[in-house]
């Protein structure tokens, strides 16, 4: 994507939705940018688990 002339983002911007995710238990913050996938956001990427019943921690 980031090669992509039809794919603009910002480094801010993603890092600013992953610290969404993780506010919802979707991401795990590792620390120096780097994030993990929870078993939670496993099971919503499966689409075995709907977002809109979490709440933020």
């Amino acid at each position: 994507m980031a090669d992509s002339d039809w794919v603009r983002f910002s480094r801010q911007h993603i890092n600013a939705r992953c610290k969404t995710l993780v506010e919802y238990g979707l991401l795990v913050h590792l620390g120096n940018g780097v994030y993990d996938i929870t078993r939670t956001g496993e099971q919503y990427l499966a689409g075995d688990l709907d977002a809109r019943g979490l709440d933020p921690e």
